[in-house]
Parts: C-alpha cells; structure tokens; sequence
C-alpha cells in the first residue's frame, strides 16, 4: 500500500489507485494520515466529521468508516484480525506506515536529511526532493471540509516553512530559478502569509524578474489594505527595499556573470530560445507522472538528461511533456528549443540534420555558418551547447535514430522525447528515463471534464458526467474533443452529450471535430498508415475479438496465421501502440481505437473474410476450452470440436494449466458466446457452453452460469434445436440449484427429462434423473430422489458406463440414509468411493469423501469424519477446487464443534470465510457466507466486526 496526503488524499495497492470512499470516510483517511502514525480517538473523528453538533448515531457512522477503511487496505484480513495497516488500541486508532508508504513521512525524511547535509548542492537536491512530494493543501482539504482542521494547518506550515528554507539556500548559492516553480505555488495558496511573499519578491529578483517582483509587492501591499486594514509587515517591507537596491546594482546577472546573450559565439550573437508550445490552462492529473520525471530531472542535475514519454495515441504525451518544460523552465535560463520530428509519418518524418539546422538558427548560428555536412552540423550543435543549460523538446519521435544527432553532448541540459513507439534503445545507450502513460484514472478524467467545462456545468449532472467518462476510456484527446463539443453548445445539457455517446458506440462519430490534429480518426491513422500489411490487416481484424483481451494463439487463429509470423506482426502493433500488452501474453486495445479498427475493417474487408476469421476465432476458443476442460471434467458433456483451417490448437499439459486458462479466459468466452448467438451460430454457442459450465461449477460463477446458459437456451429454442434446449434446460437446472432455487431447478430437469425422452437420447435422459434425484433430495422428497437414482443407476448399467454409475451411487448413499437404510448408505459410499479410485477420477474421489465425511458426522463417528474432512480437503487443495474446499473446511469445522474443540472450529471456519471473502463477486454464495458467519457469532464474534 501507498498513501499520499500532501494533497488530496490517495491510496494505492500495488500499482492500481484505490478509491478512499466517501468524503467522510476520506476525512477521516486523511486525519489519520496527516497524524501520520500518532493516534487518533473516537471523539477526534466525530469533531472532525461534525464540529459541536454530531448526531446520536456520529460514534457508529465512525465505526462504519474505520471498518470500511480496513477492507480497502486489506480486502481479506479476517475478522477481528490486526490490520496490518489500520491499528487500534487504547489510545485510538493510527497508520502503520513508513517513509516508503506515506509521502509526508518521505517529506519529513528528506528535510532532515536537507538540514544536515554538508554539501549546499546536495543539500538544495534533496529540498527540491521533498518539496516535489507536494501536490498542493494537506488533503485536498477545501474539498472536505468547509472548517479548518489543525492538524492539516499544521502540515501546510510545516511545507511552507521548508519553501523557505530552500529558498534561503537557493539565493545563497544564486541558483534562485530552480526553486521559482515551487515558490510562486506555495505564494499563491499562501497569498497573505507575509514571509512566503517576502522569499518570493527576492527570489523573482534574483532570478532577473526585477519588474515581476516590484508588481507583486504593489499587488499584495493593496490586498493586504483593503482585506485587513493594514500595511506590509517589517518582513515584507525590507525584501522590497532589497529588490529596489539590486535594481540599482550591478548590470551583470545574478551570480554576478555577464548575461549569457552577450557571449559571442560562432558568426554572431547566441540567443536564448523560448520555442516551447503552450502550456495547458487547466492541466490536470498525471501528479505520479511528474513526480517520477521531476525526480530525474532533479536527481541527476551533473548530467545529461533524457525523459522519453511514450504511451498509445491521444493519451497526451506532448501535454504532459510541454506541462513539465514549463515547471523546469526556469531551471534553463539559457532557452528552451522544440521540434516536431513527425515520426508517425514516413514520408513526412523530418531528418535530423533539418532539425540541427533550425536549431542553429534559434541559438544565432548565421545561414552561412551552419555547415552543409549532418555530421558538422552535430558537431557545431554541441559546441554551442557545450557551456549552457538549455531544454530541448523533442516531440512526436518515430525512433532512436532520429532523437541520437540532436543530443547535447555536455551534461547540464535536459531533453524531453514524445513517441508513440517503443525508444528502448536510447535508454540502453544513452541511459534515458522512459514514462508510459496510461490513460487517466476516473478520478482524473473527471477532473479534466471539470476544469474544461467549468464546475457549475459539470457537476450539474454527475451521472451524465460519469457516463462521459466512461465512454471516453480516460483517453485525455477524447475527453478534450468532447469538452470542446460540448463547450461550443452552451445550451446543450450534459444528459444529451451522454447520450449522443452512448448511441454512436462502437464508431468515432460522437468525437468528430474540424482540427486534424485533434479529431481521433485522423491520430489513430497516423499510427495505422505507418503499419505493414499484414499488421494493418491484423488491426482491422482484432475488432472482430469479442474481448475484454487476446492472446497470440486467438491472435494467429483470428488472422489464420502461423504462432511465430502472428508474434511478429502483434510486436509491430505494440511497438505502434495501437495495441497494448495489459498483461504478460495478454494483449488489448482502447475502445475508441478499438472502434476505429471496427471503422476500417467494415471499410476495407469483404464480409465473407469477416465471417471467416470469427469462424476461425470460435473455432479456436471451442477447441481450447475442450481441451481444457478434458482434464478438470473428463466427462464432458460437449461433442468433440474439429479444427477449422488455419487455427491454432491449444492444449494446456496439466489440470494446473486448464484451470488457469479458464481463469484467464471466463470473461473472454463469455463473450465468444454472446458473438456466436448473434452471429447465428448457435449450436457452436451451447456447445462451447457445455465445455466452460464445468469451469463455472468448480469455481462459483453460479450467476454468470446462468445468465449464459438463459442466452443460449433461448438462441436454442427461437432456432428450433430441441437438443440444444434440453442440454440448456439441464445446465440452467444446475445454477439454479447452486444458487439456492432448487424449486425452479426441478421444473427445468423436468422440461428436459420430456425432451431427451422424445429424442430418444437414453444417456442424457440417465442424466437428468441423477439430477432430479439430487434435488429432490435436497428438497426433502426422498422417496422421489432414490426413485429417480434407481432408474438413473439401471440405464448406467445397462450402458456399461461407470463414471455416470460412481456419480448415481455417490448421492445415492446419502438418499438412503435419509430413509433409515443406514449400513446400505455406507455401503453404497464405500463402492462409490473405490469406483472413484479405479477411475483415477480426484474430482469424483473428493466428492465421496465429503459425502462419507457428512454420513460419519450424523452418526458421530468424529475420529471417521475427520479423516474424510481432511481427505477431501487435501484432494480439493491439490485440483485447485475452490468450492470443494470452502465445503471441507466447513465441515471440519462443524466436526470440531461438535467434539467441543471451540478453538479447532473457529480456525476451520474462519478458513472457509476466508476462501469464501477472496472469491469475486460473481462468485459469492451469500446463503453459505451467512451460514459460517452465523457459526462464528455463537463462538462469540460479532457479526459487524466479521464484516469489517
């Protein structure tokens, strides 16, 4: 975990931003960190949250907040457990945090290190270290509260007494530029705080803004007379008269050098270029970005630097690189240098001696003494450079070749690189720092909206204005399209934007606008057009991918190439960052550009190569998850797929690898479905869903079981396919019974008993009566449940088919139980459980023991149940089994209990709770988490501490 408080308050785990939750629970985020370790009570929070007039329920709502903050540190600490980052004892609550994981404690660090440094250019890095941690007031607080907090004041004091002291050492040692950016900042959250104003107005005169600091001074002296009736402090007063007197001192600049325009150099006079574009007006977010590139910039000021910002187009490279010039600027007193190098256009691409040329001419080289030959011209550039400090922009790099000859060869200056294409070689041979941004976090592009459109008009509907930012994927080009659209109808609420957006999905036409330069279709084309014709063609053909991602194998399948020529051509399209590798082999794209290779594909390729490569991609997932499923569920109910033409076969080697497979491609398959319904093609669709259901049972996808399997049962029947619909009525039979409804899974096994019968299908009619049998059992209808066992059992046997004979007499033993038949019960498990080893079937084996283990528990065989308990657990623990082992667990639990082991029990369930709080929420079992919460309360534990 990460926390930040020097500014408006942030978390992180690992690399991902959490969001802290509401404002009240960021309140109270926020007093704990700015406490930064030191406690804080109960009646703290409650003055924080509600001054002198805290409602009846305040002690509870705090409670609510604490316990909402420990499940966002740590989503699976168990109950009642020390939080690793949230503590509580006697004296209050507190922040188990250290310089590594707070900012402000990082602050702290790096002051004290300041203050006792020896070496003033050590000493001045390492102020400048810390002040960068800052990204403005303690909290954010004006967006809290609307009441002052002390103990954020207090930070806030204690940052701007460390401006000034950098700003001492700053004009001590005449480098007053490099604190300026951070000066002027803290001046203008602090407009009345006299001895900020009074380092300012000497620090803008040292760094020859003589004229700048005499305004500031008139403009302060005026607000200080009519806001508070009174004049300049002593403070403020005597760095006036300091500024007035330099005026009058020595013309040469501020370290007491000539002025750097005066130095003569090769056929004329150097000058100081300012060729940086513009900055922004309402920069917002990318404060992790800048921090990383200012901690180079400013770690390394005896050498050269090079920050290189790369990342997917339209994610505002060239904003953020221009943003941070302006913050360094001043730090190059001898001038800023830009270049658009047009790397994303072959033809168009600007040659380096071009460039060297122009920048000649912007340092006061004359035409005729800029050699003719790249090679001089590099030269003569360095030379130039040799003794000054200067910031070169280098935008819109296509590769390391193009970036080499305009690199200053003495240390001191500082060069900014923008490129959509991987530049990894100037890192290797020129020890470039490289930044790949990625899109915004909703916070940020919320913000961005907000400061375009201005807040009255966006916050007015801040559901319209999520949606926005939904659509837009945090691309900030998209985001700025739709601000300037929205902005040039000043009438037009923001519900309507939304929904223009909403409805043009799946295309760029919600973001269309005049400027090439800013239209999406155009930016996306310059990558596109700079592809080969196999990538470009692969492009275009990834938007037939259902998503949310894909991997080489479907990418080779999709395009019906070769693995080794398909990696080839995907490293092209990530090295043009039209596509991204999200994960390690796992590749995606930004919706928009996404939709843009929609636009192209409908555009260029024939519908019939478009069916084509959707076949090839159904083909290849049906294969795939058949071979995964042969060994999590060698009784798969789906008839083996073919192999189309040009697909890859996919064959994971261990039950380790198909359940990872699975796990990495549910959401992906899910979607294949959906497509294959869509597309007609819906036997493909129930089939493949036959293959993942096994999947979907073994790890607690109930919900989403059943919201697929409703699709293809209804493709089915609206296609006339009896099969398909009796196999869906099964399937969508067992996630009703896995979620709790078994009254609608009888009805269901019943309309698919009548078809299989009509069909004349004898094995899956043996099927579902196992089925039947199973839920009427769990329904308390035994005599039902062993009448349909007994006829599911004869045709198992009259078939010869012993997995189907192991599954009957598997639930057949607990059936008889039930109906006093109790030596028959054990017997029958017994049977099933060596069938089940003969077989060599673990599944099938761990059943049996969960089954045997529940038999010796009613009978109170303890020492027997245990044993079963544990068996089943250690075979559930070896296949990766999650919800045989929530079971296990909760039996031994149960099992101990029983025994009078209190202890044993509560360790058992608190590890099935465990299993159950790590699953995702399309895989909880709220009537079975409520049940191990239920056993918890009656050891003791109360049940909203067990929710915390």
């Amino acid at each position: 975990m990460r926390f930040a408080v020097l500014g408006p308050v942030r978390v992180w785990r690992a690399a991902a931003e959490v969001d802290p939750g509401s404002r009240q629970q960021r309140l109270i985020l926020a007093l704990l960190l700015a406490r930064a370790g030191r406690p804080a009570t109960i009646t703290d929070f409650v003055a924080l949250l509600w001054g002198e007039r805290p409602p009846r329920s305040a002690v509870n709502i705090v409670h609510l907040h604490l316990g909402g903050l420990r499940r966002l540190f740590e989503p699976g600490l168990p109950p009642r457990a020390p939080g690793r980052w949230l503590a509580g004892d006697a004296a209050g609550y507190r922040m188990v945090v250290g310089a590594d994981e707070l900012d402000l404690l990082r602050f702290r660090e790096l002051a004290r290190r300041a203050r006792t440094v020896d070496d003033p250019t050590e000493a001045f890095a390492t102020y400048l270290r810390a002040l960068e941690l800052s990204r403005g007031p303690c909290a954010g607080a004006a967006n809290l509260t609307s009441r002052p907090v002390a103990d954020f004041e207090a930070v806030d004091n204690e940052y701007a007494d460390l401006v000034g002291e950098a700003a001492d050492l700053a004009l001590r040692a005449g480098t007053a530029r490099t604190v300026l950016p951070v000066l002027r900042r803290v001046a203008g959250q602090r407009p009345l705080d006299e001895a900020v104003q009074a380092r300012l107005l000497l620090t803008l005169a040292a760094a020859g803004q003589q004229a700048e600091a005499v305004t500031r001074y008139q403009e302060l002296r005026d607000r200080l007379s009519d806001d508070l009736g009174i004049d300049p402090g002593r403070e403020l007063q005597e760095a006036y008269r300091k500024v007035l007197r330099q005026g009058d001192s020595d013309p040469a600049g501020p370290s007491g050098k000539p002025a750097r325009d005066e130095d003569p150099g090769p056929g004329g006079l150097l000058v100081s270029p300012a060729q940086l574009l513009p900055d922004l007006p309402h920069f917002t977010g990318r404060e992790d970005s800048l921090r990383r590139a200012l901690a180079v910039i400013h770690g390394r000021a005896a050498a050269l630097r090079i920050v290189v910002v790369e990342g997917i187009p339209g994610v505002g490279k060239t904003t953020l690189a221009t943003h941070l010039a302006y913050r360094v600027a001043d730090e190059f007193p001898d001038g800023q240098l830009y270049a658009d190098l047009r790397g994303l256009d072959p033809d168009a691409a600007l040659a380096p001696g071009e460039v060297l040329q122009a920048f000649l001419h912007a340092l006061g080289v004359r035409g005729p003494d800029i050699p003719a030959n790249d090679l001089a011209r590099s030269g003569l550039y360095r030379s130039v450079l040799a003794e000054r400090r200067v910031l070169i922009v280098l935008d819109n790099v296509r590769d390391a070749d193009q970036v080499r000859p305009l690199l200053p060869g003495a240390p001191g200056s500082l060069v900014l690189v923008t490129s959509r294409y991987s530049l990894a070689g100037l890192a290797a041979t020129h020890g470039a720092d490289v930044l790949t941004l990625d899109v915004l976090s909703e916070p940020e592009a919320r913000d961005l909206l907000v400061a375009r459109l201005g807040p009255g008009r966006a916050l007015a509907d801040r559901r319209a204005l999520a949606e926005i930012v939904t659509l837009c994927g945090g691309l900030p080009l998209a985001l700025a399209v739709v601000a300037a659209r929205t902005m040039a109808r000043p009438g037009r609420p923001l519900a309507a934007v939304a929904r223009e957006l909403h409805e043009t999905r799946g295309s760029l036409d919600g973001f269309d606008v005049d400027d090439p330069h800013s239209d999406l279709r155009a930016v996306f084309s310059w990558s596109y057009r700079g592809l080969g014709p196999a990538a470009a063609r692969l492009f275009r053909l990834l938007a037939v991918h259902p998503g949310p991602d894909v991997t080489l194998p479907a990418a080779a399948s999709l395009a019906g190439l070769p693995v080794r020529a398909a990696r080839a051509v995907l490293g092209e399209l990530v090295r043009g960052r039209l596509v991204t590798e999200r994960r390690p082999g796992r590749y995606g794209t930004h919706d928009l550009i996404a939709a843009y290779a929609g636009e192209l594909l409908r555009a260029t390729d024939t519908v019939a190569d478009r069916d084509a490569a959707a076949d090839r991609l159904l083909g290849y997932y049906r294969r795939a998850a058949y071979a995964a499923n042969r060994h999590i569920n060698p009784e798969i109910d789906a008839e083996p797929p073919g192999l189309p033409d040009g697909t890859v076969d996919e064959n994971p080697a261990t039950g380790a690898e198909a359940v990872d497979w699975f796990v990495a491609e549910r959401e992906v398959l899910r979607s294949v479905m959906r497509q294959a319904i869509d597309r007609g093609r819906v036997y493909e669709a129930w089939q493949l869903e036959l293959t993942v259901q096994g999947y979907y049972q073994r790890d607690g996808w109930w919900q989403e079981w059943a919201t697929v399997v409703r699709e293809c049962l209804d493709a089915a029947s609206d296609a006339g396919d009896p099969a398909g619909a009796a196999e869906m009525l099964r399937s969508l039979a067992g996630a009703h019974f896995y979620l709790g409804d078994s009254t609608s899974a009888l009805a269901l096994l019943e309309r698919a008993l009548v078809l299989f019968g009509e069909l004349g299908n004898v094995s899956r009619e043996a099927l579902t009566l196992r089925n039947l049998g199973e839920v009427s059992f769990a329904v308390g209808d035994y005599d039902r449940s062993t009448a349909c066992h007994h006829r599911a059992l004869r045709i198992a046997e009259s078939t010869g088919d012993r997995m189907a004979q192991l599954d009957v007499l598997c639930r057949l033993a607990e059936t008889r139980y039930e109906v006093g038949d109790r030596a028959s019960s054990f017997e029958t498990i017994d049977r099933a459980l060596a069938l089940s080893e003969q077989l060599d079937r673990d599944s099938r084996r761990g059943e049996c023991h969960l089954r045997r283990a529940n038999l010796h528990l009613r009978e109170r065989q303890y020492v027997e149940a245990l044993t079963d308990w544990t068996a089943a657990e250690e075979v559930s623990t070896a296949i990766g089994h999650r919800v045989m082992m929530i079971r296990a667990k909760l039996g031994l639990g149960d099992t101990y209990h029983a025994m009078g082991d209190r202890s044993a029990a509560r360790t058992a369930w608190l590890a099935a709770l465990s299993l159950s709080d790590d699953a995702d929420p399309g895989q909880a079992d709220p009537g079975q988490e409520a049940g191990i919460r239920r056993r918890l309360a009656e050891l003791g534990h109360r049940t909203d501490d067990l929710a915390a």
